[in-house]
C-alpha cells in the first residue's frame, strides 16, 4: 500500500494535482476536506477552545483512515495544507501508522510562489475552505511561516508548480516514484 501525501500551503494546487494523480494511477483519493469541513462547523477554527478539539479529532480520524487503508492494501492519495516543525510531528505519526501496517508514505511537497497562491485563492473551487480569500490566506501564511518548509525526515519530491500544470506535476510524481 502506498499513501501519496501531498503537502504545502493553502491554494498550492494540491487537490487539483491529487485528482489528476488518481486518474493516472487508479489510487483512491481521500479528500481530507470531507472530514475537516464538517468538523469545522462543529468546532470552529476561530474559537480558541474548540479549534484544538477540531484539530485533534481530525488528526485521529485521518490516522485511523490511513492505518486501515494500509492494513487493507488500499493505495491512497491525500493532501495537507500544513507544514513546519509542529506539523511535521503529525507527518511522522502518519508515516509510523502506515509503515507499522505494511504501507509506505510517499511525500510530495507542492510549493508555488506566494504570488501564485494569492492569485489562486479566489478560485470558485476554494469556497468554503479555511483560506478562501486573499486576506485570510495572507493571515495564514504570516501565522505559519513553516508552510513553505520541506519535511526533513527523508528525501522526497518537491515541486514548484508556479509555472506547470497539474497534469505535468502529476507526471513528475508518477515518474519520481515509478508508479504505474
Amino acid at each position: 500500500m502506498n499513501l501519496l501525501f501531498l503537502y504545502g500551503p493553502p491554494a498550492a494546487g494540491k487537490l487539483t494535482i491529487a485528482k489528476e494523480l488518481a486518474k493516472m494511477t487508479g489510487y483512491k483519493l481521500y479528500d481530507n476536506h470531507t472530514i475537516i469541513s464538517p468538523l469545522a462547523e462543529l468546532f470552529s477554527y476561530t474559537d480558541p477552545v474548540l479549534n484544538p478539539i477540531r484539530s485533534s479529532l481530525g488528526e485521529r480520524i485521518r490516522l485511523d483512515i490511513f492505518k486501515t487503508a494500509a492494513q487493507a492494501g488500499v493505495n491512497l492519495i491525500t493532501t495537507s495544507g500544513r507544514g513546519g516543525e509542529k506539523d511535521f510531528i503529525f507527518f511522522r505519526e502518519i508515516k509510523e501508522a502506515v509503515e507499522q501496517n505494511g504501507g509506505s508514505v510517499l511525500f510530495v511537497q507542492v510549493s508555488p510562489s506566494k504570488e501564485t497562491l494569492l492569485q489562486r485563492v479566489d478560485q470558485p473551487s476554494r469556497l468554503g475552505v479555511k483560506a478562501d480569500t486573499r486576506e485570510r490566506l495572507e493571515e495564514i501564511l504570516e501565522e505559519n511561516p513553516g508552510l513553505f518548509e520541506k519535511f526533513p525526515d527523508e528525501g522526497h519530491l518537491s515541486i514548484d508548480n508556479t509555472e506547470i500544470s497539474a497534469i505535468n506535476a502529476s507526471e513528475m510524481i508518477v515518474d519520481y516514484y515509478k508508479l504505474t
